[in-house]
């Protein structure tokens, strides 16, 4: 019995870490964020005031950026499903067992890729004279460079192709969950293959849809590297909002209340889906 204890113990040490670690984190900002900007940059000083949380909320750029970035978000992770169902599709059905095992590299090789060097990628092939414009042009399809650089359009591309690992890994398990008897019957009883797909796969495949839809969800919520590098600061994500209050502007308390609100909105958000993932769940069950 102790030695399960000692064990459990050891099992929770590393996770009690990271949760006094994070608690301590957002208790700062949460404090800092009740009282005014320091002299001279400073931090923080003076009685306790929610004046920054009426900043934020009186903003009508924060307020755009905050719904920018939760709508942004959910476009982009729905993108992101669009591409990994066939990817992880493939990866679990493929006859030819190469195929799955080159996708499975590929997505391995972007997954282990650091966001910087993936950044800086973008920015070459994107460019004006980048590797998609300067094809485009050579091939007569385009007469002038596009645009696909500081603008939505390249952030994301960019979000979309770094949320694309995580989406594909968690679907691969959810895809190789499912009855393939189930599929055959439908395609025996005279559905076509897209009926089948639409009819039967997905609705199996959905509650690990939904899943994977929270997963990323919250990930491109917290996307920063790619807004700042791609957007040339036309596309704004909150997190970029944060960074300038916290080292442009050296306003701590702010930047903080901007932190909480944000992460406030951000758990309402993942709650909702959560809930909703539960719900397609017990219809599902059905």
């Amino acid at each position: 019995m102790e030695r399960q204890s000692n064990r459990l113990a050891v099992l929770l040490t590393p996770a009690l870490i990271l949760a006094i670690v994070i608690v301590s984190a957002y208790g700062y900002f949460a404090y800092s964020s009740l009282f005014a900007k320091g002299p001279m940059g400073s931090g923080f000083a003076g009685t306790i005031t929610f004046e920054n949380y009426t900043r934020v909320l009186a903003s009508a750029s924060n307020r755009s950026v905050l719904f920018t970035t939760l709508y942004a978000s959910v476009v982009m992770s729905v993108l992101t499903i669009a591409i990994a169902v066939p990817m992880a599709m493939v990866i679990v059905r493929a006859k030819r067992q190469w195929v799955a095992n080159l996708i499975m590299l590929a997505i391995a090789v972007t997954f282990l890729s650091g966001g910087v060097t993936r950044a800086y990628s973008w920015l070459i092939l994107l460019g004006n004279k980048g590797l998609f414009n300067l094809a485009l042009t050579e091939l007569g399809m385009i007469e002038r460079p596009l645009k696909l650089l500081y603008n939505w359009l390249g952030v994301g591309i960019a979000i979309v192709h770094y949320l694309l690992p995580f989406a594909v890994f968690t679907l691969v398990g959810a895809v190789r969950n499912l009855n393939p008897s189930v599929e055959e019957a439908a395609r025996s009883l005279g559905a076509s293959r897209s009926v089948t797909f639409w009819r039967v796969t997905m609705p199996m495949l959905l509650p690990g849809l939904m899943v994977t839809l929270t997963l990323i969800f919250s990930i491109a919520l917290a996307s920063f590297l790619f807004p700042m590098l791609l957007g040339g600061g036309k596309v704004r994500m909150i997190a970029n909002q944060i960074y300038d209050r916290m080292f442009v502007d050296y306003d701590i308390p702010y930047a903080a209340a901007t932190s909480v609100v944000f992460l406030v909105s951000a758990f309402v958000a993942i709650w909702l889906m959560t809930l909703l993932s539960k719900q397609v769940k017990r219809l599902n069950e059905r």
